[in-house]
């Protein structure tokens, strides 16, 4: 018999008809009307404490990004999402069955409308879907869509050992399963690493869940790939990325799109580069980020064929930290900057000719870098003193 409960939850107040269990899962009835559990807008995580989940529909106010702490059959597999009054819930269950049995025995009523889903029933590009779990995610917000896995998931098998690099969101879309581009997560939303045993996946871009009845973990077939990519590399010079790819067979390839991203799931386009050749034969293409973005930088291919086909390369980092003292550019022409030191930590810093003569000095570090457009051409000492007497000169020509 189902119960109706008011229960005080990190200072929210949550009202929803479902079972209580022992181990801390909070059960909800999954036939229509639905049994609902819904976060307030001042909630910014929904992860409850270990092995504790909503085996039910989850529904979370404001549009602040949210981990929907959902479940079922004793397995935590939570999704995120950051649009108001999105809702959904885990079905641990092969996606062309749908039905699901409580925690008491029984089955709940196929869910949601429109299933069973048809695992067999794939859109292009797609080489299988997940037989093991699928969510139902609903909402007419914009958003990107994070799901997780772990090895019960068996993605190993899913992609036929081919690594997570082929794993991929699909939506079924009423008649088959649609790829929806996706990257997996350097670092998991659920925190660590993710490894095909445990990790995180998110959409790329911004969609409306109501688009697609349910979501799952997918497989993208290999299909002919727009080019052989043989090296990517990155490598810090002065306080710019220089990155640098080598390919191989470039059969009707056509560009590269060089992307970044801080947290492995927001990645934004920094410039394209195009194809130089096709056929045979190794090329060596470069591109250096200017602005890299402090701390931790990654970065990734998008290599585009000319039929609009593409893929991702690896992702590569590159760690901007304060790291060692030093000056950029070298040669300048306009403004310099000074690298590893806090602006609080500058005593002084002067910049003097070859006859000793001090032509600039300032105790303060300009976030804009320090403009010497007014210096005359030539070779000029550049001397930091730190507040803890550290000292350091550098040789900069001008030009």
């Amino acid at each position: 018999m189902h119960t109706r409960y008011t229960i005080l939850l990190a200072a929210l107040i949550i009202s929803f008809t479902g079972k209580t269990h022992a181990q801390g899962t909070i059960s909800t009835d999954r036939n229509a009307p639905a049994g609902m559990v819904t976060f307030g807008s001042s909630i910014t995580s929904g992860v409850l404490g270990t092995g504790k989940f909503i085996d039910g529909y989850v529904k979370k106010q404001g549009d602040n990004a949210f981990i929907f702490p959902v479940g079922d059959n004793g397995n935590f597999r939570p999704f995120s999402a950051a649009a108001s009054d999105i809702s959904g819930a885990y079905y641990g269950v092969d996606a062309g069955v749908a039905v699901t049995s409580n925690p008491e025995g029984g089955n709940y009523a196929v869910l949601p409308a429109g299933g069973p889903f048809k695992t067999s029933s794939l859109g292009s590009g797609l080489s299988g879907v997940s037989k093991k779990e699928y969510w139902d995610i609903n909402g007419s917000g914009t958003t990107r869509i994070t799901l997780t896995w772990n090895a019960a998931s068996d993605v190993q098998n899913l992609t036929a050992g081919r690594g997570i690099a082929k794993l991929t969101i699909a939506g079924w879309n009423g008649s088959q399963w649609i790829i929806i581009p996706s990257t997996y997560d350097v670092t998991s939303v659920l925190g660590g690493n993710t490894t095909a045993s445990a990790g995180s996946i998110t959409t790329n871009a911004s969609l409306t869940p109501d688009s697609y009845n349910v979501y799952t973990l997918a497989a993208v077939s290999d299909g002919p790939l727009p080019v052989t990519l043989v090296s990517f590399t990155a490598a810090v010079q002065e306080q710019s990325a220089y990155l640098q790819w080598v390919t191989a067979t470039e059969f009707n390839s056509d560009y590269y799109d060089v992307e970044r991203s801080q947290d492995g799931k927001v990645w934004n386009a920094l410039g394209k580069v195009d194809a130089r050749g096709s056929g045979k034969g190794q090329l060596r293409y470069d591109y250096t980020d200017h602005a890299p973005a402090s701390g931790a930088n990654l970065y990734r291919l998008k290599m585009v064929d000319q039929d609009g086909t593409f893929a991702y390369s690896r992702i590569i980092s590159v760690d901007f930290g304060l790291g060692e003292l030093a000056i950029f550019p070298n040669p300048v022409s306009d403004v310099l900057f000074v690298k590893g030191v806090n602006a609080s930590d500058l005593r002084q810093l002067t910049l003097t000719d070859l006859n000793g003569r001090t032509v600039y000095t300032s105790k303060q570090l300009p976030a804009s870098g320090l403009d010497i457009r007014h210096v005359a051409k030539g070779l000029y000492f550049v001397n930091v003193v730190l507040n803890d007497g550290t000292a350091k000169s550098f040789k900069v020509l001008v030009r």
